[in-house]
C-alpha cells in the first residue's frame, strides 16, 4: 500500500515538474561562468513556482503571466568536478564552473576544425582535456526574433572527445585553439560558445533597436529591399534552368545579408548566458566604413545588454592582409572602435601574409587573443597589445609618431628600417617616406623635399602591406591613419 501511494504521488507530481522548461542552452556538460552572478531562465506555467539547485545553492522564482521565469545563482568558485544542475524536474549532469567566452562573427569565426590537420587532431579527441567544452550553434537567420528554445536537435555542450568527433568537426577552430591556450594558463575549465555565420555583415548581427539607435533605419530598409531583389533574381535563374538541372538546390534566403536576421536567430537562444567576454571576428562583408563606424558602438551596446552585463570585454579581430582595397578603411575603423568603445580591444593580424579570405593560421591569432584575455581580464603581466599611435606631430621637415603598447620598446621584425609609412598632404594620395625608430616609443619620418606640408600620416595603408614594425613581444603595429599636430 505504501509503495502504491508513493507511485501515485510521483505520477501526480511529474506534470508540475514537466511544465518547467529551462532554456535550451542549459544541457549536460555545461560550463557556468565563475565569480559572477549566473542567470538561469526558462518557461513554466504562468504563476508556477520554479526551483533551481546547484553547488549548494537553492533559488526559487515564480513564472510571470507570460510563463517566463529567471533566477540568478550567486557567484561561484571554479570547479573541475562535474555537479548536477537541477531545474524543476530536469537534472543536468557534469556541469562545471570556469571561464566562458562567446565567439561571434562571420566565416573566419565559423571556420571549422576539419579544414586543417591541427583541427582534425582536436576533432578526433585526446588533444584537449574534458574540462574544455563548447556549445556550437549552427548558422541561421530569421525574419523575427526566435525564442530561448530555438536550438536544433542534438546541439548541446560537448567536450572535444572521440565520441563527439562528428560534432567537433564543424565547431570553430579559433575558439578551440583559444580555449586550448587559456585553460592551462588559468588551470580552470573553459567553455566557448560559437555562433557565427559565413558572409554575415554587421547589419544582420544588429538588433532592430541597435539599428534604430545608430540612426541607420533608412539604410537598413534599402539593404533589405536589395537583398530581397537578389533572392528573387536567384529564384528566377533557378526556374529558368533546363529541367535536367532542376535538381540543384532551390535558392536559400540570403539572411546573412539582411538586417537583424542573424541576430534574430542566433542571439535569443543564447542570451543572457553568463560569459566573461566576447570575441568578434567580422568585417569582410562590410565596405561602407563610415556606416560601420556609426553602427558598431550601438551593436556592442545592445549585444552586451542582451547578455545582461554592460562591461564584458569585447575583442575585435582586425581584418588581415588581403587583396581587397576597402579592407584598408575597415581595418582603421576597427582600430578606432577598439579605442572608442568602452572595454573593447583590438587584435592585429596584418602580418599573416597568407592572402587568403580565410587564413589557415588560426594558431597565432588564438595565442594573441588568449594573451590579451590573460592580460586584460586575468591580471597576467604580459605584453599582449599591439603598438598603436598616440599622436603624431610635424616639425622642421620631420614627423614624429608616439606609440603605446611597445613593451620594452619598438623594433622591426627583420632588423631593417620600418616600412610602409606614408604622409598625406591633400586628398587621399599617400607619399612613401623614410622612417626610423628614434626612441623606445617613437618613430621619426622624413618629409620628402618636394612634398607640401603633410596633414596626415599612415602606416600599412594598403590591402597587403609589407609590414615590419613590432613591439618587444613581436606583436605587429596596427595599420592606421591619423591627423598631424602642427
Amino acid at each position: 500500500m505504501k509503495t502504491t501511494r508513493l507511485l501515485f504521488v510521483s505520477l501526480v507530481a511529474f506534470p508540475a515538474f514537466a511544465a518547467v522548461r529551462p532554456a535550451a542552452v542549459f544541457t549536460d556538460g555545461a560550463v557556468l561562468q565563475a565569480n559572477r552572478p549566473v542567470p538561469v531562465w526558462g518557461m513554466a506555467d504562468p504563476g508556477g513556482k520554479v526551483v533551481v539547485k546547484f553547488a549548494g545553492q537553492t533559488k526559487t522564482a515564480k513564472a510571470g503571466a507570460d510563463g517566463r521565469w529567471r533566477v540568478t545563482l550567486d557567484p561561484m568558485a571554479y570547479s573541475s568536478v562535474g555537479r548536477q544542475l537541477v531545474v524543476g524536474g530536469t537534472t543536468f549532469s557534469d556541469v562545471l564552473v570556469g571561464e566562458v567566452w562567446l565567439g561571434i562573427g562571420q566565416s573566419n569565426m565559423e571556420y571549422p576544425l576539419d579544414l586543417c590537420e591541427e583541427g582534425k587532431a582536436i576533432s578526433k579527441g585526446g588533444v584537449l582535456p574534458r574540462t574544455i567544452r563548447y556549445f556550437h550553434l549552427p548558422k541561421d537567420g530569421d525574419e523575427k526574433p526566435r525564442d530561448m528554445f530555438a536550438v536544433p536537435e542534438g546541439v548541446k555542450w560537448r567536450a572535444y572527445v572521440k565520441e563527439n568527433e562528428p560534432q567537433n568537426k564543424s565547431s570553430s577552430m579559433l575558439l578551440a585553439l583559444f580555449a586550448q591556450r587559456l585553460a592551462p594558463a588559468l588551470d580552470v575549465p573553459v567553455g566557448v560558445i560559437g555562433a557565427a555565420v559565413g558572409g554575415a555583415n554587421l547589419e544582420t548581427w544588429m538588433s532592430a533597436e541597435a539599428i534604430a539607435e545608430a540612426g541607420t533605419e533608412e539604410e537598413a530598409a534599402k539593404l533589405l529591399k536589395m537583398c530581397e531583389g537578389w533572392h528573387q533574381n536567384d529564384i528566377k535563374r533557378w526556374e529558368n534552368r533546363p529541367e535536367r538541372e532542376k535538381n540543384r538546390p532551390y535558392p536559400k534566403i540570403n539572411y546573412e545579408s539582411r538586417p537583424t536576421q542573424v541576430w534574430n536567430a542566433m542571439v535569443p537562444p543564447l542570451a543572457p548566458y553568463a560569459v566573461r567576454g566576447m570575441i568578434w571576428y567580422q568585417g569582410e562583408m562590410n565596405s561602407g566604413w563610415q556606416k560601420y563606424e556609426k553602427q558598431f558602438p550601438s551593436f556592442v551596446k545592445h549585444l552586451r545588454a542582451a547578455f545582461g552585463v554592460t562591461d564584458q570585454p569585447l575583442y575585435i579581430v582586425q581584418l588581415p592582409d588581403f587583396r581587397e582595397n576597402h579592407w584598408v578603411r575597415i581595418r582603421d575603423v576597427q582600430r578606432k572602435m577598439g579605442e572608442a568603445v568602452p572595454n573593447c580591444e583590438l587584435v592585429v593580424t596584418i602580418d599573416g601574409h597568407e592572402i587568403e579570405l580565410h587564413p589557415r593560421d588560426k594558431t597565432t591569432l588564438a595565442s594573441r587573443l588568449a594573451n590579451l584575455a590573460l592580460a586584460g581580464c586575468y591580471g597576467k603581466e604580459i605584453v599582449a597589445r599591439s603598438p598603436a599611435p598616440v599622436k603624431a606631430a610635424a616639425k622642421g621637415g620631420r614627423v614624429r609618431i608616439a606609440f603605446k603598447n611597445v613593451g620594452d620598446g619598438l623594433k622591426t621584425s627583420d632588423g631593417a628600417v620600418p616600412r610602409t609609412f606614408e604622409l598625406v598632404a591633400s586628398g587621399d594620395k599617400g607619399v612613401a617616406c623614410d622612417a626610423k625608430i628614434v626612441r623606445k616609443t617613437v618613430v621619426e619620418l622624413t618629409v620628402p623635399a618636394d612634398m607640401p606640408a603633410p596633414v596626415r600620416v599612415r602606416y600599412a595603408w594598403s590591402p597587403d602591406p609589407d609590414v615590419n614594425l613590432v613591439n618587444s613581444a613581436g606583436l605587429p603595429a596596427t595599420p592606421f591613419e591619423i591627423e598631424l599636430q602642427q
